[in-house]
């Protein structure tokens, strides 16, 4: 957690303190050397006075972090953590929330067990206004909290049930608009997907059979990654593979794909050196190229990262967790604006008809359309060794295709039924 000269790091006490902050160490180092003014340097008379609440103190906005910072797979959090951190201390080095109040991060890791999140939640949500960030693991446990409390919370990732509840901000094409979008670029393939059992893994698994369907498409074949997976896809004769799985499971599903596959993950699973030269491997991106001159949004971010995290090379991981941030700052400010930080009075404003203008990182969010209109579109990037192609695009990659599905409100209405 970052704040302009100054770091604030909260911890439930039986999450064990001292092997949290072993692990953040490195972070805190280079998010708290931002280069700005303390807090105490953050003052305006722009803003009007707000009255203090839950989460404000009358001079500190907190928000709440729950990620997995030390169990398996952690890297994927921390990585999204170091996004959340530079955007939040850009607020600050300009002034704080209506250039008057600054933003603290309070910072809870569950390891990876939801029994632990639901566990410290309640005690998180006597500390902050709003959730900056709740990890795929801890959105079930947070979920009953968030509706007793009426209280937002950032997700990093989307599904269609996620984009549909109000306790969720969501800025990403649900991972069922994803599957279908794949199924009907190529319905006529044979398709394998793998998944690991996770919150995202079980929406795909759940979502795979119908949008075959949707797709024209005769089967589907799902594997569980406890399969042999070499064995499993040549049972099925896949040629098209797409891989829901954490990132501890990506060199062993690599290293098992039979040989003329495609491998089709999501960009935050993606490294730039995956390669093998008997499979080809695409990526699945709802941001901009990775070029400072694709987006507002990424000239950015890409300053942000030199700024906060000068040492730490920018990925999609990272991105995934600035470009969260945007929805929530966006009501913060409003709320700052109406004088009225109340956590209800957020998540009302949440709930208002806005567009939420993403700066090019992610499509804008239009909430004052009927129904809501929001993202579905990814693009579909393939490892590229052409020397042109990898000048145009930083990171030895190019885009193949838009993905955006025909079909998405049938699918979506047969996963409701």
């Amino acid at each position: 957690m970052a704040l302009a000269g100054k770091c604030r790091v909260s911890l439930i006490e039986h999450i064990g303190r001292n092997v949290l902050a072993a692990v953040l160490a490195a972070f805190i180092l280079s998010a708290c050397s931002a280069k700005g003014d303390d807090i105490s340097d953050v003052s305006t008379p722009q803003a009007p006075s707000v009255e203090r609440s839950v989460g404000f103190d009358g001079d500190i906005v907190r928000l709440g972090v729950i990620a997995n910072l030390t169990g398996r797979g952690a890297t994927l959090d921390r990585a999204r953590l170091t996004g959340i951190s530079a955007y939040w201390s850009d607020i600050n080095m300009g002034g704080g929330l209506g250039e008057r109040y600054a933003v603290e991060l309070v910072i809870i890791d569950h390891r990876g067990d939801p029994q632990v999140a639901a566990e410290i939640i309640p005690d998180l949500l006597n500390e902050v206004v709003a959730l900056a960030f709740v990890n795929e693991t801890a959105m079930g446990a947070a979920h009953p909290f968030l509706v007793a409390d009426q209280v937002l919370g950032v997700a990093p990732t989307s599904t269609l049930d996620w984009e549909s509840d109000p306790r969720f901000l969501t800025h990403s094409p649900p991972v069922e608009a994803i599957v279908l979008s794949l199924f009907e670029r190529a319905p006529s393939a044979r398709w394998c997907v793998i998944t690991d059992g996770s919150p995202l893994g079980v929406s795909i698994e759940a979502a795979a059979p119908e949008a075959a369907g949707v797709a024209g498409m005769q089967r589907v074949t799902l594997i569980d990654i406890s399969e042999d997976l070499t064995a499993a896809i040549s049972a099925a004769a896949c040629e098209q593979v797409l891989v829901e799985a954490a990132t501890e499971f990506q060199e062993e599903i690599l290293a098992s794909v039979p040989a003329g596959r495609t491998v089709f993950r999501q960009a935050a699973l993606m490294g730039v050196s995956d390669r093998r030269d008997d499979v080809e491997f695409a990526y699945i991106d709802s941001g901009p190229a990775w070029n400072v001159d694709s987006s507002t949004g990424m000239r950015r971010f890409l300053a942000s990262m030199l700024r906060h995290a000068p040492d730490t090379e920018p990925e999609t991981r990272i991105r995934e967790g600035y470009v969260s941030q945007i929805r929530l700052h966006a009501l913060l400010e409003q709320a700052v604006k109406l004088g009225d930080l109340r956590r209800t009075n957020v998540f009302e404003l949440g709930q208002s008809h806005q567009i939420i203008n993403m700066s090019g990182l992610a499509e804008d969010i239009d909430m004052s359309a009927n129904p809501p209109v929001f993202p579905r579109s990814a693009t579909l990037w393939v490892a590229n060794d052409d020397d042109e192609q990898i000048e145009s695009d930083g990171r030895g990659w190019t885009p193949i295709g838009l993905l955006r599905p025909d079909k998405f409100l049938t699918l979506a209405s047969e996963l409701r039924d």
